[in-house]
């Protein structure tokens, strides 16, 4: 018996770790795309209403792609459709390097963006199922951060690759990465046998539809939707801010690393598994007051420095959101909706990323005096999701 729970042990932390790497892999595979797919497409002679469409296309299977891998990954189990998708994004990446025209990297895209739907739910529905409750905060928060990590060093590495050597070296490296990981995860993790999914579902004893379990669904998928309108926002409006102020693109890219670096300290520090200590509620209602203030902050900035601060206190509310929302998910779906569960969660991050950078632009293009609308707005609909996520506290057991 000692020797099966040590065994059992061992997967299970082999298992997280994996899928921490995927979701390493899963996003850097995604911040190295931003600075070089637009250039490639010219390159191929796209026009510039091409160029857009290839960019979003990514974007577009990508969300409903993770809307249908969830039933996938709760029938078939995490593993496979994840080793499916990690070896159709290495192949997807690598094609990009051969393709002809602008047509054919259309196609290349769109396959890329339904490979890679698999990946993030996937490797958080692991974490979930192999993470105790009382630690998967911390846990979340961990993998939250293996976010943060390529936020911040992959469009400067990507940059560097292709002024050296061209895209076809950024397409290369990004390849390999994804082959490497998915050699790494084939090696080290397992299916959660059915006899410990069976005992975690009775230990959480969340009915499967009940009011309780949407109602705190929602509420994870409310705080994650207006986090992410913020973020929106931030990609759309703030260079656009910052050159109208006369500054530089390095000091955009030097903002939005400040915002990466102090969300990835929160996470990975014990700080991010402060909702396993205190509830879950706590850190969700400060995280989007820090949102907000951040927002806010951005809102009357007038100067680098403030701006900067700014971007520090939205990346602190949003290391402290991060590891509680995925923590409810993962409580509330229990194992046997958690593939669905998460794959909602990260198609309501693309959505609010796609609302929140749009709506920016249409308030801009209402309002072209009014630089701070924008930052104003997306902190408005980050405090409106307090007392939405604030009705936890009246669930009875919600932690």
């Amino acid at each position: 018996m000692a020797s099966q729970t040590l065994r059992a042990s061992g997967i299970a932390r082999h298992s997280v770790w994996a899928a921490r790497l995927v979701i390493l892999a899963a996003f850097f595979d995604l911040f190295v795309q931003f600075p070089t797919m637009a250039p490639h497409a010219r390159n191929l002679g796209a026009s510039a209403a091409v160029v857009g469409l290839i960019v979003a296309m990514y974007s577009v299977t990508n969300l409903f792609g993770n809307l249908g891998v969830g039933f996938v990954l709760d029938r078939l189990g995490r593993r496979q459709p994840i080793i499916f998708g990690l070896g159709i994004t290495a192949l997807a990446v690598l094609s990009y390097a051969f393709v002809q025209s602008p047509e054919q990297l259309l196609f290349a895209r769109a396959i890329h963006g339904i490979g890679a739907a698999a990946l993030t739910p996937g490797a958080f529905a692991i974490i979930g199922d192999w993470v105790d409750s009382d630690q998967r905060g911390r846990a979340m928060g961990l993998a939250g951060a293996m976010i943060a990590v390529p936020a911040m060093i992959g469009p400067p590495a990507a940059g560097i690759l292709r002024d050296a050597w061209g895209a076809d070296a950024v397409f290369f490296v990004d390849a390999v990465f994804l082959a490497v990981t998915l050699v790494a995860f084939v090696a080290v993790t397992r299916e959660l046998p059915s006899s410990m999914r069976s005992r975690t579902a009775s230990a959480e004893a969340r009915p499967s539809g009940s009011g309780l379990s949407g109602r705190i669904l929602s509420s994870a998928f409310a705080a994650q939707f207006a986090i992410t309108v913020g973020v929106g926002v931030l990609v759309a409006h703030l260079p656009l801010v910052l050159e109208n102020q006369g500054e530089s693109a390095a000091r955009a890219g030097y903002s939005f690393a400040i915002y990466a670096l102090v969300s990835m300290l929160v996470m990975a520090s014990p700080i991010g598994g402060a909702s396993d200590r205190i509830g879950r509620f706590v850190p969700l209602v400060f995280g989007l007051l820090g949102v907000a203030g951040g927002l806010a902050v951005l809102g009357v900035a007038e100067t680098y420095g403030v701006v900067a601060a700014g971007m520090a206190v939205f990346g602190l509310g949003y290391g402290l959101v991060f590891p509680a929302a995925t923590a409810l998910v993962a409580e509330a779906a229990g194992p046997a909706r958690r593939g669905i569960a998460f794959g909602i969660f990260y198609a309501v991050y693309s959505l609010g990323v796609a609302v929140g950078s749009a709506g920016s632009g249409r308030l801009v293009g209402l309002f072209d005096d009014m630089i701070a609308l924008p930052f104003f707005t997306a902190a408005v609909v980050v405090l409106i999701a307090v007392p939405v996520v604030a009705a936890l506290r009246r669930l009875g057991d919600t932690r």
